[in-house]
């Protein structure tokens, strides 16, 4: 392929690109968190919590409107509650959250998505959270996207933790290693509305 024709693909590539149809928007909403564990947690239950964030959308196939790509950015916050001796001890876990998603429209302004959250965690109400909870967390979800076409849009999802928030070995000053504990994992339901501040042609 000479440089000339290399130049035109790169301008075709270009301008196909540029009509691609695409949304930017904001997010916020309450979340519902607990954990699933092996007994290590006793009397715990699950607590409100909120997000926001920002949110990007396109269609990269003009054959294909139905299907869509998806990306969030934003704050997360998950936790639980736990009754200890009477008294109620909250632990809240912040997470900056890139959710890469897939959608499928079934019909208009109603979608289905899934996707991943690559989770950072990024503070703790408690002072030893940040050293005593792994620092990552992963996550899959399966949601809805309603009235997606319109200025304001609501979604909803499950979030399905796959890492565990506890990943250490247990040391025991004389005996030394005792085992791994790997426990913890969360379970979190995220309801929102999404305001689609950009909702055009992506140019590139």
């Amino acid at each position: 392929m000479n440089k000339k024709t290399s130049l035109l693909t790169i301008v075709f590539s270009l301008l196909a690109f540029s009509q691609i149809y695409g949304q930017v928007g904001l997010m916020v909403g309450p979340n519902y968190s607990n954990v699933r564990h092996n007994g290590i947690l006793e009397n715990s239950r699950g607590k409100l919590n909120f997000h926001y964030g920002v949110i990007l959308a396109f269609h990269p196939f003009a054959n294909t409107p139905e299907l869509s790509f998806k990306t969030d950015l934003m704050v997360l916050t998950k936790g639980y509650q736990q009754n200890l001796s009477g008294e109620d001890f909250n632990l809240n876990l912040s997470f900056l959250s890139f959710a890469p998603m897939v959608r499928y429209e079934l019909s208009e302004g109603f979608h289905v998505h899934t996707g991943i959250e690559l989770n950072i965690l990024a503070g703790s109400n408690v002072n030893e959270g940040l050293q005593t909870y792994r620092n990552s967390e992963r996550a899959v979800f399966l949601g809805l996207d309603l009235f997606s076409d319109k200025f304001l849009s609501i979604f909803t999802r499950a979030s399905f933790g796959l890492s565990p928030m506890l990943d250490y070995y247990e040391i025991h000053p004389i005996d030394g290693i005792q085992g791994q504990l790997r426990d913890i994992y969360t379970t979190t339901v995220l309801i929102g509305i999404q305001l689609n501040i950009y909702n055009e042609k992506i140019r590139f």
